[in-house]
């Protein structure tokens, strides 16, 4: 079944997360952002590229064929694209025989950034900024996901803003209710980005992989810079230990996306990958259930259709921001 196309001219040309870097080897993957199918895949000489998952001749899904050096191989006919999208075979006709101009794939815009496999189905709009935090070995970044969830890639960002959750959704890891009281703070807005200042928030039990004892302030600075993209870092504030995380969702439908989570860090480096990985997989399984019970599925455009307190202020900026911008797909 085929899922409906989504228009939206400001997600169209943004940058979305597609799959893990590392596991993008071999066998071509197919994956849909704004339902649109799209066939990536990896070519021997180590570039990653995007088509649109079409065969121009009979319409079968390119996604379904192999990968053949620098060329993806549709399973029908055998007709041969590059990373273009032009097809450089039809094992067809003869090999004198010239290879029509229109025998080509759509292609998309395609790259690798902080372990993630990015494509644009438009024209990208900006482009991603660096953080040596993600990309710099040093701070052993990981990415966890990827993690489906029946909500809008909206609701999903806006979480991720909010601070008051905490200590109920992750009571006994991120916060206890007992100490639900969020404290003042200011949100900034940039061209590009919105973003709070530092905000300390008291935790009974340390992060994952710290050796600090328990009873932790740790200092939140949150910030979204993307539509679909944000980025958090919580330093210990007696001891700098700092974890850096960075959330971004790939819009499947309107009501269904798929998020990816880049996280490093500056201390724990002796305590395995895998607990770090399993602690963000257990707190993103809350957020998910809860953000799957959200009613409407996607964010009101009306500030008014649901009340706001002071310790939204962030989500609030957040929703004015892409009422700004002009999304519409995961806006009620």
């Amino acid at each position: 079944m085929m899922t409906e196309t989504l228009k939206d001219n400001v997600l169209e040309n943004e940058w979305h997360p597609v799959c893990i870097a590392s596991k993008l080897n071999g066998a071509p993957l197919s994956v849909t952002i704004l339902g649109e199918r799209v066939a990536v895949f990896r070519a021997a000489s180590g570039g990653v590229y995007a088509l649109r998952d079409l065969c121009v001749h009979r319409g079968a899904m390119l996604s379904k064929g192999r990968v053949e050096g620098d060329n993806l191989v549709c399973p029908y006919h055998g007709w041969k694209y590059d990373g273009s999208g032009a097809c450089v075979c039809i094992p067809a006709q003869g090999k004198s025989d010239t290879i029509p101009l229109r025998a080509r794939a759509e292609n998309y815009p395609c790259m690798e950034k902080y372990g993630l496999v990015w494509v644009c189905i438009g024209e990208p709009s900006a482009r991603l900024p660096d953080f040596e935090e993600f990309e710099n070995p040093d701070y052993r970044p990981l990415v966890c996901g990827p993690y489906t969830v029946h909500a809008a890639g909206t609701r999903v960002i806006e979480n991720f803003t909010d601070f008051a959750h905490l200590m109920f959704v992750h009571g006994g890891l991120l916060g206890h209710p007992d100490y639900a009281e969020v404290p003042d703070f200011k949100v900034y807005k940039e061209q590009d980005r919105v973003y709070t200042s530092e905000v300390p928030i008291f935790q009974p039990v340390a992060h994952s992989g710290s050796e600090a004892e328990e009873g932790t302030t740790y200092v939140y600075v949150k910030e979204v810079f993307r539509p679909l993209a944000g980025r958090l870092s919580k330093r210990d504030a007696a001891t700098g230990e700092t974890l850096w995380i960075l959330l971004t969702v790939l819009p499947v439908t309107e009501k269904e996306c798929t998020a990816y989570m880049a996280v490093s860090r500056n201390y724990g480096f002796d305590v395995p990958d895998e607990q770090f990985i399993r602690f963000q997989d257990t707190v993103f399984e809350q957020d998910a259930w809860i953000i799957e019970t959200q009613k409407p599925e996607l964010l009101p455009l009306d500030l008014q259709q649901e009340l706001n307190h002071k310790a939204d202020v962030l989500s609030v900026a957040y929703r004015r921001w892409l009422i700004e911008l002009g999304v519409r797909i995961g806006m009620a």
